[in-house]
């Protein structure tokens, strides 16, 4: 492992998305659509809010495996990274997963296949930020 400290906050940062996972469709209904609405206000958008709403959940499953994909970069050496990508896609799958047991839940394809572009994403950025860093330290 490169670094058991980024190894404990990944995860810790798939326990967060599981326990996410894990509540009732009213319970997070009511929170991402509080934060939704207010954001909807806020922003004085001329869109159906459940449009809005159901965008704002889906950049929710991306943002939050892009995390991941960040977290598991920073977790293993180099040449293991790539391996992370199936490992946390294993994530995505078990998350969809859960969420079949959990009342008023369902398990989506189309989630995981958000959140593996998530991870890809994440794993994108910490890339180019370590090909950055490296180019400016031979300059």
């Amino acid at each position: 492992m490169k670094s058991k400290k980024f190894l404990i906050i990944y995860i810790c940062w798939i326990a967060f998305i599981w326990i996410n996972s894990s509540i009732p469709a009213e319970g997070s209904s009511q929170i991402s659509g509080g934060l939704s609405y207010e954001l909807y206000r806020f922003l004085h958008l001329n869109i159906d809010f459940e449009l809005f709403h159901s965008l704002i959940r889906k950049c929710a499953h991306f943002t939050e495996y892009t995390i991941l994909g960040i977290l598991a970069c920073l977790s293993v050496k180099k040449e293991r990274r790539f391996s992370m990508i199936a490992g946390c896609i294993l994530v995505a799958c078990l998350d969809e997963t859960l969420q079949l047991f959990v009342p008023g839940r369902s398990g989506e394809i189309r989630d995981v296949l958000i959140d593996a572009s998530g991870v890809i994403f994440g794993m994108g950025i910490y890339l180019l930020c370590e090909k950055i860093k490296h180019n400016k330290s031979v300059i």
